[in-house]
């Protein structure tokens, strides 16, 4: 929190922390015959092998972020959401809106935030739109399409052992929630918005890269579509999505495209596999019965009990699920998750 560790070490060392206080805490405390095999074996061993399965996921999500970048779909997107909206400014709102939730069905990662923000952003605020309302937008594009990601999905699989349709089912429900929000944001901060004029400006044909079939547009929606419809594994879904998107834009450079997407792709992903490693080791440090039976008194005192005061108790915590915070699923919420899971208050 104060910048004075990267979470790729901290995790770890937390988890290792943790295990060593519980193992001493243990009444036949020994080095080969308690702490060893809880330290070695179980956090580091067992740990960092834990999320295995979000790792691949990540990696074939990363290299489908890449298929869509490279090949000018994401650019694509948004060219022709401004395109088909013209001057009408909250019709090009909700297009760009909706082009950008669409993009980060599949997209994930810092490059794709670039990358689409540099070409959506300058396209609302040139039509007359406050810098705040287009940065707002676009959080909340980012946060939509990121609910069907099915990266994401399988973070919650691996993380808390939820079970594939009731992901589904809870991502449905988050989607339509946001989805209200951002058309209540849309409305009533677009009308404000409404009032203020750009000066018209000639539009160079050619900026972005060329152009891409139609059909390419489908690429990152392909995953969640597959997965929802057709209940497709993950995997599967994501392949689909990558030889698809390589074939219909260039067909004849399939094999050149394909293997740099997969190389940028795993290059990319390669922070969040390192925290992914930590986040296992956290995981089981935290759900090891010695850990558990020091920390699930506690955690049993402050967790509410009825449905009110969860959402009452999660709604005032909210923030502390931001990056680099407690709660926040890519660090110690991880194991504070999967401990309250287990504690079945609810």
């Amino acid at each position: 929190l104060t910048r004075r560790l990267p979470a790729l070490l901290a995790l770890p060392l937390m988890a290792l922390s943790i295990g060593l206080v519980a193992g001493l805490n243990q009444p036949d405390c020994s080095w080969s015959g308690t702490l060893q095999p809880l330290l070695f074996d179980k956090i580091l061993g067992e740990g960092s092998k834990r999320l295995a399965g979000a790792m691949v996921t990540t990696m074939f999500g990363a290299i489908l972020s890449q298929v869509v970048l490279r090949q000018g779909i994401a650019r694509q997107l948004v060219r022709l959401a401004a395109e088909y909206a013209g001057d009408r400014k909250q019709l090009l709102a909700l297009v760009l809106f909706t082009a950008v939730a669409a993009t980060f069905s599949a997209l994930r990662g810092l490059v794709a935030v670039i990358m689409v923000g540099s070409l959506g952003l300058p396209i609302l605020v040139s039509s007359g739109g406050a810098p705040r309302y287009a940065a707002t937008l676009m959080l909340l594009g980012i946060g939509l399409g990121g609910i069907f990601n099915p990266a994401n999905w399988k973070l919650y699989i691996e993380l808390l052992r939820i079970e594939p349709d009731i992901v589904r089912a809870h991502a449905l429900h988050a989607a339509g929630l946001l989805a209200l929000i951002s058309v209540f944001y849309l409305l009533f901060e677009g009308s404000r918005q409404s009032k203020v004029f750009p000066w018209a400006a000639p539009i160079d044909e050619d900026e972005g890269g060329p152009r891409v079939p139609a059909i390419a547009l489908l690429t990152p929606i392909l995953p969640p579509l597959l997965m929802l419809s057709l209940k497709w594994p993950d995997i599967p879904a994501f392949l689909a999505a990558i030889l698809f998107g390589c074939v219909v834009t260039q067909p004849r450079r399939l094999v050149t495209n394909l293997t740099a997407s997969i190389l940028e792709g795993l290059k990319d992903v390669s922070p969040v596999i390192g925290l992914f490693l930590g986040l296992g080791m956290t995981l089981v440090a935290t759900m090891d019965p010695s850990a558990e039976a020091i920390m699930k008194p506690f955690l049993l005192r402050v967790l509410p009990s009825t449905p009110m005061t969860y959402v009452a108790f999660f709604t005032l915590l909210a923030p502390l699920t931001l990056y680099r915070v407690p709660c926040n699923l890519y660090g110690l919420g991880a194991g504070f998750a999967a401990l309250m899971a287990q504690s079945a208050v609810l």
